[in-house]
C-alpha cells in the first residue's frame, strides 16, 4: 500500500429535486455504500467526503490506482483423501490443476479436527478505472430509498429522475452506465443563475467550479449562511428570527445557494393569534417569523430564495403576496369562529367520526365523562379541580368544528385553548385543552397542571382500549393510528406526575376497558404496549434488565425512579446477590408447584419463615428501606428452611402446605422486583 499512487475520484449524481427531508439520509447512505464497496473491491482510499443538495449526491475520495494484492487460502481435499499410502490420488491431481500449484507449494490446516491441504492463490488485480464504474453502478442500483419512481421509457427507478452522472478519476472520465444514464464530465449550476452545463476537466477542479456556478454542496454551510444572514437582517429590522431547527434543516435542503431576505405583511393581521400566523409562515410557506425582543410577533418574516438572481424585489413581492392571501383567509376564519362560543360546538361532535368502528367524538366524550366518574376518588384534585376536569372533557374536542382548525389541523388543542381563554374559562381548563397532545414525542414536555395531566391520562387510556378492542393496533413497523405515541404519552404522564395517587396504570387501563365495554384480554395487551413505550423512553438512562425487573410489578409509576435507584445503590452488595438467589430458587419451585395450601400457622423453621415473610409483606408499599430490612432477616431463614425441610414431602397435605409457603415467601421477596431478570 505504501507504494500505491492515489488519484482523486469523484462521482456526482444529478437528479430532479429530492424532497428535502430525504437529502441528508440519502447522502449518508450513498457515501457509506461507496466506502464499503471500495473496501470490498480491495481499493484503498483516504479522505472520503460526501455532500448533497436537492439536485445532487456527491462522493469523493482519494483512491489507489490499483486493487491491492490478496492471497486467498483455497482449501482442497483432506490429507487422508489426497494420499493413499503416501501416493497422490486423483483428488489431489485435480486440486493441483485447479489452483495451478505443485504439491510442495501446498500447506496444511486442521479444520473441525480433520487435516486438509490448502493452496495460497493470488487473486487477480484490476485497475481502479476498471472497478470504479462497476462500484458506482452497483451502489446506485441498490441504494435504499424511502420511495422511488420510474421516468421515461426505461425501467430504472430512483427517488427522482436522474439527469446526469459526473464520474472523474483525476483528469480521466470514467464510463459509468447507471439508471439509464451514461456518465460524463459535465455538471450544472443552480437553476436560477447557472442552469447551463459546465464542463469539468479534472476532479480536482470540481469544488471550485461548483462555487463559481453558485452551488454550495455542504448542507451545514447552507444552514450557517441562512442563520448568520438571517440574524443580521432581523437585527437591522429591530427584531430576532424565531428559529426552528427542523425548518432550518428543511429550508437548507430546498436550495443550492441560499439567499435569505426579509418580507413583511400588514400590522392589521396581528389581531390573529400568533399560532395561526406562525403556522401560516412556517408550515405553509417555509418562512421564519420575526419577533420583537419582548417576544411579540413583528409583521415580518425571513424567507430564503435559491441563488442570487437579479430580481430579489420581485421575489420578495411575490412571497408577500402569497402570504397575504393566506393571512387574509386565516383572519376571515378566525373572525368567523368568534361568532360561536366553543361550548356550542359540542353537540356537533356527534357528527364527527373518530373511526368507523369506534363511533363519534361525542361517544368518546361520553366515555371519558363516565371514566372520570368511576375514578373520581383516585385523583389528587379538590372539588374545583374535579369540576375543571369535567368542563375540559366537554370542551377539549370542540375546536375540531372551528373554521381555523379546519384550515389548520395542526392547531388542534391550541385554538381550543385560545378560544377557551377568550371566553373566560378557568386557567386549568384552558391548559388542559392546550396540553391534550403533550407529550407527543420523546423529550416533549409533560402537562404541568393536574387537570391537564388527568385529561391526558383519561383520553389516552380510552383511545388505547377502544382501538385495541376494535382490533386496530400497532403491529411491527405499522402504526397507522399513532398508538405508540399515545402509549408513550400515557406512560410518561403516569410516571412523571403524581395525579394517579396510589393507583396504577393497570387500574386505569382496566377501568377504561370496562367503560368501553371491550374484552378483558385487551387490558394486558394495552398494558404491555404502554410498558414497552415507557421502557424505550427510560432505556438511555437505566439498564433494560433493571427496567424489566421493576416494571414486572404493578405499582404507581412515580415511584419508578426510586425503585431503579435502589437497584443501582444495592446491586453490588452481598445481600442483593443472596436475595436474588433465594428468590430464583423459590420461584423455580413455586412455578411448577401445582395445588398448594397456605396454612395460618406453621411450626419450627417454617413458622419462622412465615413470620419473616409476613413482615416483608405488611410494610407500607412506599417504605422500600424497611422492606429491605425485612429481606435482610428473611434471606437467612430461607437458607435454613431449605437445609432443614424437605419441601416435596411424601405426605400430600404436608407437601401442599410447604409449597404454599414457598409461593408466599417468593411473593415477599419479589414484592418490588422480578429478581429472575436481574
Amino acid at each position: 500500500m505504501s507504494n500505491q499512487t492515489f488519484k482523486t475520484f469523484i462521482v456526482e449524481v444529478g437528479v430532479e429535486e429530492i424532497p428535502s427531508r430525504f437529502v441528508e439520509a440519502l447522502s449518508a447512505e450513498f457515501a457509506r455504500m461507496m466506502e464499503a464497496s471500495l473496501l470490498e473491491e480491495r481499493l484503498h482510499y483516504r479522505t472520503p467526503r460526501r455532500a448533497a443538495t436537492p439536485r445532487r449526491l456527491i462522493f469523493q475520495a482519494a483512491v489507489a490506482e490499483q486493487q491491492t494484492h490478496e492471497v486467498e487460502q483455497v482449501r482442497g481435499p483432506a490429507v487422508s483423501v489426497a494420499y493413499r499410502e503416501g501416493v497422490p490420488t486423483p483428488a489431489l491431481d485435480g486440486f493441483l490443476r485447479r489452483v495451478n500449484k505443485r504439491p510442495e507449494e501446498l500447506s496444511r490446516a486442521v479444520v473441525g479436527g480433520k487435516e486438509y491441504l490448502v493452496a495460497g492463490v493470488e487473486k487477480p488485480t484490476q485497475s481502479a478505472r476498471e472497478v470504479l464504474p462497476e462500484i458506482v453502478s452497483r451502489v446506485l442500483a441498490s441504494l435504499p430509498q424511502p420511495r422511488s419512481m420510474r421516468w421515461g421509457s426505461g425501467d430504472a427507478r430512483f427517488i427522482r429522475p436522474v439527469r446526469w452522472i459526473l464520474a472523474l478519476f483525476d483528469d480521466e472520465v470514467l464510463r459509468v452506465e447507471a439508471l439509464g444514464v451514461e456518465s460524463g464530465s459535465v455538471t450544472y449550476g443552480n437553476r436560477t443563475d447557472h442552469p447551463e452545463a459546465i464542463g469539468i476537466k479534472d476532479a480536482r477542479e470540481y469544488w471550485p467550479a461548483l462555487e463559481r456556478v453558485l452551488v454550495e454542496a455542504d448542507g451545514e454551510k447552507r444552514r450557517t449562511v441562512i442563520r448568520e444572514v438571517g440574524d443580521m437582517l432581523a437585527a437591522e429590522a429591530g427584531g430576532r428570527v424565531d428559529w426552528d431547527e427542523e425548518l432550518l434543516d428543511e429550508v437548507a435542503n430546498l436550495v443550492e445557494w441560499p439567499t435569505p431576505f426579509l418580507g413583511g405583511f400588514e400590522e392589521e393581521f396581528l389581531e390573529v393569534p400568533d399560532p395561526v400566523l406562525i403556522t401560516s409562515m412556517k408550515v405553509h410557506q417555509r418562512y421564519f417569523p420575526l419577533k420583537q425582543p419582548n417576544g411579540h410577533l413583528l409583521p415580518a418574516f425571513l424567507a430564503v430564495r435559491n441563488g442570487r438572481g437579479e430580481d430579489l424585489a420581485e421575489v420578495r413581492h411575490g412571497n408577500e403576496k402569497v402570504l397575504r392571501a393566506r393571512l387574509s383567509d386565516a383572519r376571515y376564519f378566525y373572525r368567523l369562529d368568534q361568532k360561536t362560543p366553543l361550548s356550542e360546538h359540542e353537540p356537533g361532535l356527534a357528527g364527527v367520526t373518530l373511526h368507523a368502528k369506534l363511533g363519534t367524538y361525542a361517544d368518546k366524550v361520553a366515555r371519558l365523562l363516565q371514566l372520570f366518574d368511576e375514578t373520581r376518588t383516585w385523583w389528587n384534585v379538590d372539588q374545583a379541580g374535579a369540576e375543571d376536569v369535567v368542563r375540559a372533557i366537554h370542551l377539549y374536542k370542540c375546536d375540531l368544528l372551528t373554521q381555523v382548525v379546519s384550515e389548520f389541523p395542526e392547531l388542534q388543542g391550541e385554538m381550543g385553548a385560545i378560544y377557551a381563554k377568550q371566553e373566560g374559562e378557568r386557567p386549568d381548563v384552558e391548559a388542559a385543552i392546550r396540553d391534550q397532545y403533550h407529550p407527543g414525542f420523546p423529550g416533549d414536555r409533560v402537562p404541568d397542571r393536574p387537570v391537564a395531566a388527568i385529561l391526558g391520562l383519561l383520553d389516552r387510556a380510552d383511545t388505547l382500549v377502544s382501538f385495541y378492542g376494535a382490533n386496530l393496533r400497532a403491529t411491527g413497523s405499522e402504526d397507522p393510528f399513532g398508538l405508540r405515541r399515545v402509549a408513550l404519552g400515557l406512560a410518561r404522564i403516569a410516571a412523571e406526575t403524581p395525579v394517579l395517587g396510589d393507583h396504577t396504570v393497570t387500574d386505569l387501563i382496566a377501568t377504561a376497558a370496562k367503560v368501553a365495554e371491550v374484552d378483558a384480554a385487551v387490558v394486558n395487551q394495552v398494558l404491555q404496549l404502554v410498558t414497552m413505550r415507557l421502557m424505550s423512553e427510560w432505556e438511555n438512562e437505566w439498564p433494560t434488565p433493571w427496567l424489566q425487573a421493576v416494571l414486572a410489578r404493578s405499582f404507581p409509576w412515580p415511584q419508578l425512579g426510586t425503585r431503579l435507584a435502589f437497584i443501582r445503590d444495592h446491586q453490588g452488595t452481598e445481600l442483593f446477590s443472596a436475595a436474588a438467589q433465594a428468590y430464583k430458587r423459590l420461584e423455580r419451585i413455586a412455578r411448577d408447584a401445582g395445588p398448594t395450601v397456605l396454612h395460618d400457622t406453621y411450626g419450627g423453621v417454617e413458622g419462622d419463615l412465615k413470620a419473616a415473610a409476613d413482615q416483608a409483606l405488611t410494610i407500607a408499599a412506599e417504605d422500600l428501606a424497611s422492606w429491605w430490612g425485612a429481606v435482610e432477616n428473611l434471606v437467612p431463614v430461607v437458607e435454613r428452611f431449605f437445609e432443614e425441610v424437605l419441601v416435596m414431602d411424601p405426605d400430600p397435605m404436608v407437601r401442599q402446605g410447604r409449597l404454599g409457603l414457598v409461593k408466599y415467601v417468593a411473593e415477599a421477596l419479589g414484592r418490588y422486583y422480578a429478581w429472575d431478570v436481574l
